[in-house]
């Protein structure tokens, strides 16, 4: 019974096809899948950044700021390190450095104008609880944000953050417009020699300030563009009509992202899935599916292999028949080979079998019918006795095969 079920069970796959199938198709998408996320995650990793970018949606962060600004009809761009040509188009390329950045680091990053800087003022923790999201650690010393970002400019750059919280209105020379903020707290304001007041408060305290002689705008206060500031509805119009007045044409808006480490470098990998070796790609994702629908077509199943011993006569036969052909001795047997084809022919016409060798030939020939071509038994025996290698031995064997057919006159 459990060699019939073993035999029953030879041939039967071990998956169905649609098995196979399946999970040959979810290992590519997954590979694929892997290849596209890992080739394009340095731009999808901004929104768990906690850190103040046009990326960032946490509170200090700017992405509110870059949708608010397309809900205004106002194309957008984000910059991973583009090129001046691109920078050229620009109507106001905004850069939003940290402590962590210098001021040589933030003028580096183009040359084109016009420019507004946005000031960090917040240091922000990142929330355990909710990722991209940040808590409250306090206000950054004016001092700081003026040695780091500002002294390079100006040597006479000076930050000031008043106490509280409370709304502020705001004088736009721009324009001579009139704006009202939302309660922002410990509103920071600068000052100096070399900078030009363009937004100012009713004491007269400069936001937004021009670098003499340059087109590069500073906003002192990030509350009044950051997620934090534009929760109010009066900040956000306010931090959109002030976007609005610094913009020269109707070019994008850029937001620079390498001052928060998202420089796009070179990438092979995202190369391949983009134009043009994206046809390339296709083409050759579209062979490789062809190819294993080929091959499966093709072969099928499996074979199922059979004893590794085979048993029985022919097996040992077979296993004989390779021992001395591997030995390449195929023609020493010749000479029994003859004998046994002798016994077996005598034995069928009724000689006598065990006579000896030549009264036996004798008698086989008699019994042979004449003819011109007919070769004496004893030289045939002869012959296979004088084999010297396999082609010998297989000439014998031919003309023993012939003479045995004539014995018993076997068509």
């Amino acid at each position: 019974m459990s060699e019939a079920v073993q035999e029953s069970a030879v041939g039967r796959p071990v998956f169905s096809p649609l098995v196979a199938l399946a999970m040959v198709g979810v290992g590519a998408l997954s590979l694929l899948f892997y290849l596209v996320f890992a080739a394009y995650a340095p731009d999808l990793s901004g929104d768990y950044d906690g850190r103040a970018s046009a990326l960032s949606r946490s509170a200090v962060g700017f992405a509110a700021l870059s949708a608010f600004l397309r809900d205004q009809d106002i194309p957008v761009l984000m910059s991973r390190g583009l090129g001046e040509q691109e920078m050229a188009k620009a109507s106001l390329i905004i850069l939003t450095p940290g402590v962590e950045n210098s001021g040589k680091e933030t003028l580096a990053v183009t040359t084109k104008e016009p420019k507004l800087v946005i000031l960090p003022k917040w240091r922000a923790a990142p929330d355990p609880l909710h990722p991209g999201w940040v808590q409250n650690a306090g206000l950054l010393p004016p001092t700081a944000i003026t040695t780091r970002l500002l002294e390079s400019l100006s040597k006479s750059s000076r930050l000031a953050a008043a106490q509280g919280s409370a709304s502020a209105r705001l004088h736009n020379s721009f324009d001579g417009s009139e704006l009202t903020t939302g309660a922002i707290q410990s509103w920071q304001t600068i000052s100096g020699s070399d900078w030009t007041g363009y937004v100012t408060d009713a004491q007269n305290r400069s936001v937004v300030a021009r670098l003499t002689g340059t087109r590069l705008y500073v906003l002192s206060d990030p509350d009044l563009m950051n997620t934090h500031g534009l929760k109010d509805i009066a900040t956000a119009r306010a931090a959109a009509v002030i976007v609005r007045s610094l913009r020269r044409g109707q070019g994008p808006v850029i937001f620079d992202l390498t001052l928060s480490g998202y420089r796009r470098s070179p990438n092979l990998l995202r190369l391949v899935f983009e134009p043009p070796l994206l046809g390339a790609t296709l083409c050759a994702l579209f062979a490789a599916l062809l190819m294993g629908i080929h091959a499966a077509t093709r072969f099928g199943a499996p074979l199922a292999s059979g004893r590794v011993f085979a048993l029985g006569k022919q097996a040992l036969a077979d296993n004989s028949a390779a021992l001395i052909a591997m030995t390449r001795r195929e023609h020493r047997i010749a000479p029994r080979y003859a004998a046994a084809i002798r016994r077996r022919v005598a034995r069928i016409v009724g000689a006598p079998a065990d006579a000896r060798d030549d009264d036996l030939n004798a008698t086989l020939d008699e019994m042979r019918r004449p003819s011109e071509s007919a070769q004496p038994l004893a030289e045939l025996m002869a012959e296979a006795s004088r084999a010297a290698d396999e082609s010998d031995a297989v000439r014998v064997a031919r003309k023993l095969h012939r003479w045995r057919r004539e014995m018993i006159h076997e068509r």
